[in-house]
């Protein structure tokens, strides 16, 4: 079942947990793919399609069971048990990431931030003290630590995912922006945040007009060579 679910449908799975809390705090009991697709703004053979992959069956003229779907989605997705992390680079994303309580609720714990930065070591982020990086690999081995986030600068994301992965960790969760090469079991999910942007970026000057940010002074003047 696991080899049939493509990154894209697993993707779209913690939506349809949000979902079905949402559903259960309302009182339903039951919910049709037409509904989840109509509060998704989803296409409703997609919301069929993705939640067949998981082999979760609705009842006909019915529907899905809301708290059943949502328990089988928690275990497929693992989210039963918290799995230990550690997050690497103290710069801003680093910090902003750390200050994410909505991990636990995807089976997600930081146990520990490092950085290389003398001035970083040692600060506290989030209720938590910066460590020098080099301390990490004996972290890995004692706490079996499960994944590691990457939120370092791009030249740097290889060398620290080697080191890391030789001390064990067996999954990363990159947000440097360079896609990282590990020989396998590794788990590798890269994030690259200019994705997103430039997707963005394309939509906004192709499908609506483009506009100057408030207060930008207007000039019709032709530009100075």
């Amino acid at each position: 079942m696991t080899t049939e679910l493509s990154t894209a449908s697993l993707r779209r799975l913690p939506r349809y947990l949000r979902l079905l809390v949402q559903l259960l705090d309302e009182g339903h009991h039951f919910v049709t793919s037409a509904e989840l697709a109509r509060r998704l703004a989803m296409d409703e053979s997609l919301v069929r399609r993705d939640l067949a992959l998981t082999h979760f069956s609705g009842k006909p003229r019915v529907g899905f069971a809301v708290e059943a779907l949502k328990t089988h989605l928690e275990d497929l997705l693992g989210l039963g048990t918290l799995k230990p992390a550690i997050l690497i680079g103290a710069g801003r994303l680093g910090q902003a990431l750390t200050a994410y309580r909505g991990f636990t609720e995807y089976g997600l714990r930081i146990c520990g931030i490092f950085d290389i930065d003398p001035e970083k070591i040692g600060r506290e982020v989030h209720g938590m003290t910066v460590q020098p990086l080099w301390t990490a690999p004996a972290l890995v081995r004692e706490g079996r630590i499960q994944v590691a986030i990457l939120a370092v600068p791009a030249e740097a994301a290889q060398e620290v995912a080697d080191l890391l992965a030789d001390a064990g960790v067996p999954a990363f969760w990159n947000f440097s922006g360079h896609p990282l090469h590990l020989p396998a079991p590794v788990i590798v999910l890269n994030e690259d945040l200019s994705d997103s942007l430039a997707v963005l970026s394309f939509r906004l000057t192709h499908e609506r007009a483009s506009a100057a940010c408030p207060g930008d002074a207007h000039d019709d003047a032709a530009p100075m060579a």
